[in-house]
């Protein structure tokens, strides 16, 4: 029987593809919300949008019948991650750098392989960004949350 989604097996193989990029040293890759007291500031959260009073939507899929005889079906994933920075100051522009460069090597994991070790037709890019700074009483906070596009077939 074919899975009813691959969005199991995307969460796994984005995971494992950012936990082993080089890019991404010394920043915790987590897999969705995350209950803790680590002292860790800077963070790529899978299945999350680091909003702590946000929706904790992880992923959203709309599927199709890839053609006659109920034998393979599209699917269209979007899965929500997020970037999170924190510093213990109030300098803006060096968390917002720290930020977008923690992105960076984000996105440069999925362009090194869009289809994320999944079997083909698998292609994923980064398809949406919005970014938030917040003073908080830890000091300066940089929020990306991010949405992994992934067209795939099961």
């Amino acid at each position: 029987m074919a899975a009813p989604s691959r969005v199991p097996e995307l969460i796994d193989a984005f995971l494992a593809a950012l936990q082993a990029s080089a890019g991404l040293s010394g920043v915790r890759v987590v897999d969705g919300p995350l209950v803790s007291n680590s002292a860790a500031t800077e963070w790529v959260f899978v299945g999350y949008d680091g909003d702590p009073s946000g929706e904790f939507a992880t992923a959203s899929t709309s599927q199709q019948w890839a053609g006659l005889g109920a034998k393979a079906k599209n699917e269209d994933i979007l899965l929500t991650g997020a970037v999170l920075v924190q510093r213990g100051s109030t300098a803006v522009r060096d968390c917002r750098l720290r930020c977008y460069g923690i992105f960076a090597a984000v996105e440069t994991v999925v362009r090194a392989d869009p289809a994320l070790g999944l079997p083909p037709p698998t292609v994923c890019s980064i398809s949406e960004t919005s970014f938030h700074t917040e003073q908080t009483e830890r000091g300066v906070q940089a929020r990306m949350p991010f949405t992994l596009t992934c067209s795939t077939r099961i």
